[in-house]
């Protein structure tokens, strides 16, 4: 318990001082009965005057408590100055069901995706996805929860047309960032092919990042050479198929060069894994951030209290008792 208000201890000897003004007229006054003969026969009426003294004195005590402002810390919070934005931006092409990774090079994706989310206590995290058109997958957001539930819903091919459009994936994250106040942002970019579709190429977009400010990290997934896919057959149902190595590693490292970041190349689960905890060290938050307590106030109760104890005792003195001089 903490008192919010300890200036208010000033008018202590104003509480004694109607301590004694409740008390010191009490031997001059001579009879007080009450109006209920059931009360004086079971001899309580000679002690209620004492009642609505108590009452009173009761009364301007608690009033006196609330005014000191009586209060419990229930919260410990930190206000972060300086936390970052980060947009991943993913491909979902349908390329990415190839199954050099395992499960999939989609589902490798989302789930170290998830893992460097986890760990961004205190950054925002928004997510992009594209495939022959970009969407937005979640705003940049403090609620890890809300986006990792997002990312687990991504789907190869959600985006209704199958393709590349590295450009207007990076353009849907640069958009977005470009309204944040944070001296910090970043895009973290992953895809398995080169740029075949879209409005936006992806050297343009990434020349919007660097004006302002955005670090592009690219990671290029998938192994080196052919791949197998599953393919849906029409007559043997599901079929393994082969896709080639179109990974356009020469793209990836000049938007990351430019842009102040670093291209990656994840041809194993582990590989990318690793790749995102050297993202996760090279971008590590530095917290400069202000602790503060929130508390829950009891000030109100004290005086409600008050209030219902100098009513009773107004009651008790006026309506109840008589005084004889």
């Amino acid at each position: 318990m903490k008192i919010l208000n300890p200036y208010f201890l000033i008018f202590l000897p104003l509480l004694a001082l109607c301590f004694w003004m409740i008390f010191r007229n009490k031997e001059r006054e001579s009879v007080y009965y009450s109006r209920a003969d059931s009360l004086a026969r079971w001899g309580i009426s000679s002690a209620l005057p004492h009642i609505w003294r108590g009452l009173y004195l009761a009364a301007i005590m608690l009033a006196f408590a609330g005014g000191l402002r009586p209060a419990k810390g229930i919260n410990r919070k930190e206000e972060v100055k300086n936390a970052r934005d980060i947009f991943i931006v993913m491909d979902t092409s349908l390329s990415m069901n190839a199954v050099d990774l395992k499960p999939n090079r989609l589902e490798t994706a989302k789930k170290e995706a998830a893992a460097f989310i986890r760990k961004r206590d205190f950054d925002r995290i928004g997510m992009a996805v594209f495939g022959g058109v970009a969407m937005m997958q979640s705003p940049l957001s403090f609620d890890r929860k809300a986006v990792l539930r997002l990312v687990s819903g991504i789907k190869a091919g959600m985006t209704g047309e199958d393709g590349t459009a590295i450009g207007d994936g990076l353009g849907v994250a640069v958009k977005h960032l470009a309204k944040s106040a944070s001296v910090s942002k970043i895009i973290v970019l992953l895809t398995d092919g080169a740029n075949n579709r879209g409005v936006i190429s992806p050297e343009m977009a990434s020349d919007f990042a660097k004006n302002i400010g955005i670090k592009i990290y690219t990671i290029g997934v998938g192994g080196r050479g052919p791949a197998q896919i599953p393919i849906d057959h029409p007559v043997f149902g599901q079929v393994m198929g082969r896709i080639e190595d179109d990974l356009n590693e020469t793209l990836l490292k000049k938007i990351a060069d430019e842009t102040s970041g670093k291209y990656y190349r994840a041809e194993s689960e582990k590989a990318l894994s690793e790749i995102y905890a050297e993202i996760d060290k090279l971008e590590e938050t530095k917290i400069l951030s202000s602790a503060f307590v929130e508390y829950r106030e009891y000030a109100s109760l004290f005086m409600n209290a008050a209030f219902v104890l100098f009513v009773t005792a107004m009651i008790l003195r006026f309506a109840l008792i008589r005084s004889i001089p």
